[in-house]
């Protein structure tokens, strides 16, 4: 399993669940991605941009809500290779669709020189909608009262 690789190398450590700031996150996961889709027609790079932080953000989540964190170098890989072992490859897209999803949405960020098209644009759109559910699916399963304020 790859979470016991990277817990082996101190890649994740084991910290106290944040309830409280996972379901901040994930409600900021669904935003983010409604921001993505109201952009679509506007601007294609920053929908991208946007839908690729709602599957980290998700990500994220679901790691505190599982009590663990990334450490050392490169934690949005290790944040990535953590939550889509916790989730499992058959439920959603794989660890390396959502790698190259952040990959491309921070080279835009850092140099906005590569166009993105309305086809990959809607593939990532689907990536980050599938995962920001199933793995809102799994946080709000562990404060279902959550939901409810």
């Amino acid at each position: 399993m790859i979470f016991e690789q990277l817990k082996a190398k101190g890649l994740v450590e084991a910290v106290d669940p944040d309830l409280s700031g996972a379901n901040r996150l994930m409600a900021r996961a669904q935003k983010d991605l409604k921001t993505a889709q109201a952009v679509v027609g506007t601007d294609a790079e920053w929908a991208y941009v946007v839908a690729a932080h709602a599957v980290l953000r998700a990500a994220r989540a679901l790691m505190l809500a599982e009590g663990l964190r990334p450490r050392g170098r490169d934690q949005t890989r290790t944040l990535l290779q953590t939550a889509g072992s916790l989730i499992g490859e058959g439920e959603v897209s794989t660890v390396d669709d959502l790698e190259q999803v952040r990959k491309k949405g921070q080279h835009f960020l850092e140099w906005a020189d590569r166009p993105i098209s309305l086809y990959e644009l809607e593939a990532t759109l689907n990536i980050a909608e599938q995962w920001v559910g199933v793995v809102a699916k799994r946080v709000y399963a562990k404060d279902p009262q959550a939901r409810l304020l």
